[in-house]
């Protein structure tokens, strides 16, 4: 079975907005008042609320809004709600195809358009297309001027050393069902796909915190995120059970759960992607 992309994770991550807003900018396109709509607010409730009933990012809402903080709402206040680009399904259309036309990726695609088979798309079906999301520009710093040291022994910290790129191990040993990149026209695996027995350990490939753990994302069963340093994430999908919570820190090595054959899967497997902020890359040129 050919996986698709995770979006790393960002803002579309239903409970995980908040963890990648500090590596990922929202870019709004200019909103026109031909584009919006307005919602009543009701008693009870709240801005995270409205953005889940009508499926538009929460900080899409605060902007179009000039909501400032401390963000609150109150009954019968207008709230406007931009509405997305909507894209209508060609003949030879695939959702893959559809992703690269608008710089998005599957993921987003399906969770935006509440797909369960991304396979399955019919001429004429209209998708929606989510907003892009962009790495935010570095600032520069200007350099403060050296200061001059009058008898004073000067000591060279030593650097830290970043080995992430050749440090993550194999979650799992067995044998690769499907590799990185495109093996059929139109489909695109963002990751590997691990043959396994039923129930073995997975371990985290490197240190890393936790920031998704749960089963809330269309095809990819039970699934655990990890965060490591340098901006890199690792996914581990179709898990049998879920062994560490959101927020715990896990050493490489340690295990996070069981192979399985949750999701959108008919074998038992685990499928593994390593990203590089929201850019996955091919795990094999990274295991060790």
């Amino acid at each position: 079975m050919k996986r698709f992309p995770l979006i790393c994770l960002l803002f579309a991550l239903f409970g995980c907005e908040s963890i990648f807003f500090e590596e990922y900018k929202i870019i709004n396109p200019k909103i026109y008042k031909k584009d919006l709509q307005y919602y009543k607010v009701i008693k009870g409730d709240n801005l995270y609320s409205i953005s889940k009933k009508f499926n538009i990012p929460i900080q899409k809402i605060i902007k179009s809004n000039k909501i400032t903080s401390p963000f609150k709402i109150f009954p019968n206040q207008k709230i406007f709600l931009p509405r997305n680009k909507v894209y209508t399904v060609k003949k030879g259309d695939t959702l893959y195809s559809i992703s690269r036309k608008f710089k998005t990726d599957l993921f987003s695609l399906s969770v935006l358009n509440k797909l369960n088979n991304v396979n399955q798309i019919k001429v004429n079906q209209k998708i929606l297309i989510p907003e892009y999301i962009l790495k935010p520009k570095k600032i520069k710093q200007k350099e403060k001027p050296l200061q001059k040291t009058e008898n004073k022994k000067i000591i060279k910290k030593r650097p830290l050393t970043n080995k992430v790129d050749s440090d993550f191990i194999w979650p799992v040993k067995g044998k690769i069902l499907n590799r990185f990149g495109s093996e059929t026209p139109g489909f695109f695996n963002d990751g590997i796909n691990i043959s396994s027995n039923l129930g073995t350990s997975v371990k985290a490939s490197l240190d890393g915190e936790i920031v998704y753990s749960g089963n809330e994302i269309p095809g990819y069963g039970n699934l655990i995120l990890i965060k490591h340093s340098k901006n890199w994430i690792t996914a581990y999908a179709h898990l049998e059970k879920i062994l560490k919570k959101k927020g715990n820190y896990v050493k490489k090595g340690e295990t996070i759960g069981l192979v399985g054959k949750t999701g959108n899967v008919s074998e038992v497997q685990l499928h593994f992607e390593i990203r590089k902020g929201k850019e996955a890359v091919n795990p094999l040129k990274y295991l060790s």
